[in-house]
């Protein structure tokens, strides 16, 4: 099984790193590839594709042999959504919260994107995913398509909470020492 970790990852946080390590004990035959979007997407304040995969590198190292960063949206001219993405990865679960299942028919290609592949999907506060179902007729339509992984606890911690408070708690120390390091996320 291959699972794959979608997400700008700016900057990969520990809730990043507890859904990772949940996966790779939850699905013991499955290997896991964090794919941080490219530097084409739009988003206030996006670190550069390398330091961002270089964080992400510290996860991975922390999580073992199954657990590795893709480079491929890197070598992208633009961005071109998370469909076109995926259709080079047949095969795969990819990972989102229930957040970003709400957020699904904004997507580039959607309902095709939803349609055309498997998802893992992590609880995310204030999200009831199975009255975003409910409330969607072509996500309930594919509902196959999703496993809702209801047993992992939810977190608010997100990236855009680190960097709103710039507080460490929310990182693991080597990647805090990396920002550090760098001067990044500094205002």
């Amino acid at each position: 099984m291959k699972i794959l970790y979608g997400g700008s990852f700016n900057p990969p946080t520990l809730a990043h790193f507890q859904i990772a390590r949940f996966l790779l004990e939850k699905f013991p035959e499955a290997e896991l590839e964090f794919l941080p979007v490219n530097n084409f997407y739009e988003k206030d304040n996006l670190k550069d594709f390398r330091e961002r995969q270089e964080m992400l590198e510290i996860l991975c190292r922390k999580l073992g042999a199954r657990a590795r960063v893709n480079s491929f949206e890197s070598t992208l001219d633009k961005y071109y959504g998370t469909w076109h993405t995926l259709r080079h990865f047949p095969d795969s679960w990819f990972v989102i919260g229930t957040d970003n299942l709400a957020s699904l028919p904004t997507w580039i290609n959607y309902p095709a994107v939803a349609k055309e592949n498997r998802f893992l999907v992590i609880p995310r506060p204030g999200v009831d995913s199975e009255e975003v179902f409910r409330k969607n007729p072509d996500l309930e339509e594919c509902r196959n398509n999703f496993l809702v992984l209801a047993d992992f606890p939810e977190t608010a911690i997100s990236s855009s909470l680190y960097r709103k408070t710039r507080d460490e708690k929310y990182l693991l120390p080597e990647v805090a020492e990396y920002i550090r390091k760098n001067y990044l996320y500094k205002e």
